[in-house]
């Protein structure tokens, strides 16, 4: 992902917030404006070559995967889809939201080891201070603080948001709901199609 400038980071939240007023959810929004300029400037990943890195990375990661989510669902020869467009709002563009770290410490920093930055293109680094926890249960922790309601499928499709590799997640493989499964799909593409124009960039 090339480095987004100012004005491309508030076009690029205006849009994310865009698609969450739409639900109607007064906790969420408070939830957006508290915790706004922390995902605006997080990122999505550590190292440089790699997709979604740098400020406004989750969030972008966020708008890309819900795009690509809603164009497989009207590709799909399906009914879902008027009862799936809020699970599949909330899931892919909360999901990434464990990123930004707890509610006081951010989850990277950055690297200051010109060691890492210049021979690995590690930009950030782990934030020693933030509690330990993975991004599914920090951004469900984040919800619940901040009095979110999500229905169990979307529960689902923040905890397996990971990836069906993870062996966390292999518990739920072979009952998934059709949109849960459909969102976790749009998270790989989204990813994969991320990190070849990063690379074609390089």
């Amino acid at each position: 992902m090339s480095n987004l400038n100012e004005n491309q980071l508030v076009d690029l939240w205006t849009t994310y917030t865009g698609f969450l007023h739409r639900l109607d959810d007064q906790n969420l929004n408070q939830m957006l404006e508290s915790l706004s300029d922390r995902i605006i400037m997080a990122t999505q990943t550590m190292k440089k070559e790699d997709p979604y890195c740098g400020p406004g990375g989750i969030l972008k990661y966020a708008v890309d995967s819900f795009r690509t989510a809603n164009k497989i669902l009207k590709a799909l020869e399906t009914d879902i889809w008027d009862s799936s467009r809020k699970t599949i709002a909330v899931i892919t563009l909360l999901a990434p939201l464990g990123r930004i770290g707890d509610l006081e410490n951010e989850q990277f920093i950055e690297q200051k080891s010109d060691w890492h930055r210049e021979k690995l293109g590690q930009l950030y680094d782990w934030n020693p201070a933030c509690v330990k926890m993975s991004i599914p249960h920090r951004t469900l922790f984040l919800l619940q603080h901040f009095g979110v309601k999500i229905t169990q499928e979307e529960q689902l499709g923040i905890l397996c948001s990971g990836g069906m590799h993870l062996e966390e997640n292999r518990f739920y493989l072979h009952d998934i709901p059709l949109n849960v499964r459909l969102c976790l799909m749009a998270f790989d593409f989204a990813y994969e199609n991320e990190k070849y124009k990063t690379r074609q960039n390089q």
